[in-house]
């Protein structure tokens, strides 16, 4: 018997063989395969994968007998912020159109399924003297990813996708290649500052810049998770995100210029670059004031003063 109580936290490494029946199994596998064969990025297959796993669990049987009232049910029981319902339920409704068109079942069953919009988010920029003490208390690597984050704007899936020969020297300075978010290639000058911290994992000729303890490459998830272990552990409630919202603040300042700053942070929209941008109350409160020297007789009033 399954048990129904928050499942939905249930980690892919705890979703082990016994958890799912093999139907479902290698129901997930040939979706995961139809996936692979679109272009699906080795994240995305990933995120499917486990939320899928997950399902499989919470159901009362097979993910192909699953009724409405079923993922109704699923849905309700999720308890996590509402972008995270939203990317679960994009998930689950991906993989009943895949059913559907690939002749598993004949009636869709999340057709009816509420998609939850994400609530719009605030900068969230970690500020300059906790990022400093961090970069100082941090060890490798990362201290390099922190500064891969803070200064150019990589996410964690580029920074754990790093390989030595996506680095390379041209024109006497270092430039990244990688791919970014919806599988967009990207190129990227290294600043002087932060060539240094990179150097020192270039010593390999090929494969991974860095890897875990066991010898193996860092998946984004893992990453993502040790800079979370890290932060807490010097007392501060930041993630590497916080980073490369700290970025996309420090770029703007510096530029005053959205379009380049949407360049750089390798976004599709100048509307995903905003989110990433923060608005100080002194720097509203300035042009504000600028903005009111055109009020009738304020000059006079200033003068007066």
């Amino acid at each position: 018997m399954k048990s129904r109580n928050a499942l939905h936290l249930v980690s892919d490494s705890a979703c082990v063989m016994s958890d799912v029946s093999p139907d479902d199994l290698t129901l997930i596998r040939l979706h995961c395969d139809y996936l692979r064969r679109t272009g699906a990025r080795r994240a995305t297959l990933e995120q499917r994968r486990g939320a899928l796993r997950r399902l499989a669990i919470a159901l009362p049987g097979r993910l192909l007998d699953a009724t409405f009232d079923d993922l109704e049910r699923w849905q309700a029981s999720l308890t996590v912020s509402t972008s995270s319902i939203s990317t679960y339920t994009n998930h689950v409704v991906g993989f009943y159109r895949w059913a559907v068109e690939a002749g598993h079942i004949a009636v869709d069953p999340s057709t009816r399924l509420p998609r939850p919009k994400p609530p719009k988010r605030a900068a969230r920029p970690i500020p300059e003297r906790d990022l400093e003490v961090a970069i100082a208390s941090a060890p490798e690597p990362i201290r390099t990813w922190l500064i891969l984050a803070a200064f150019m704007g990589l996410r964690a899936m580029e920074v754990a996708a790093i390989r030595r020969e996506d680095v390379a020297e041209i024109g006497g300075r270092l430039v990244l290649s990688g791919v970014g978010k919806g599988g967009k290639p990207f190129r990227l000058p290294v600043p002087q500052g932060v060539e240094p911290y990179l150097r020192q994992h270039m010593s390999a000729q090929r494969g991974p810049l860095w890897r875990t303890p066991s010898g193996g490459p860092w998946r984004p998830a893992k990453l993502s998770q040790a800079v979370g272990r890290f932060f807490r552990s010097i007392g501060m409630p930041y993630t590497l995100h916080w980073c490369r919202h700290h970025f996309g603040t420090a770029a703007y300042r510096q530029t005053r210029d959205l379009l380049l700053t949407q360049d750089l942070m390798r976004h599709s929209t100048p509307a995903s670059t905003r989110l990433y941008v923060d608005t100080t109350r002194a720097e509203a409160a300035a042009a504000l004031d600028r903005l009111s020297r055109h009020v009738p007789g304020a000059r006079k009033q200033r003068r007066a003063s």
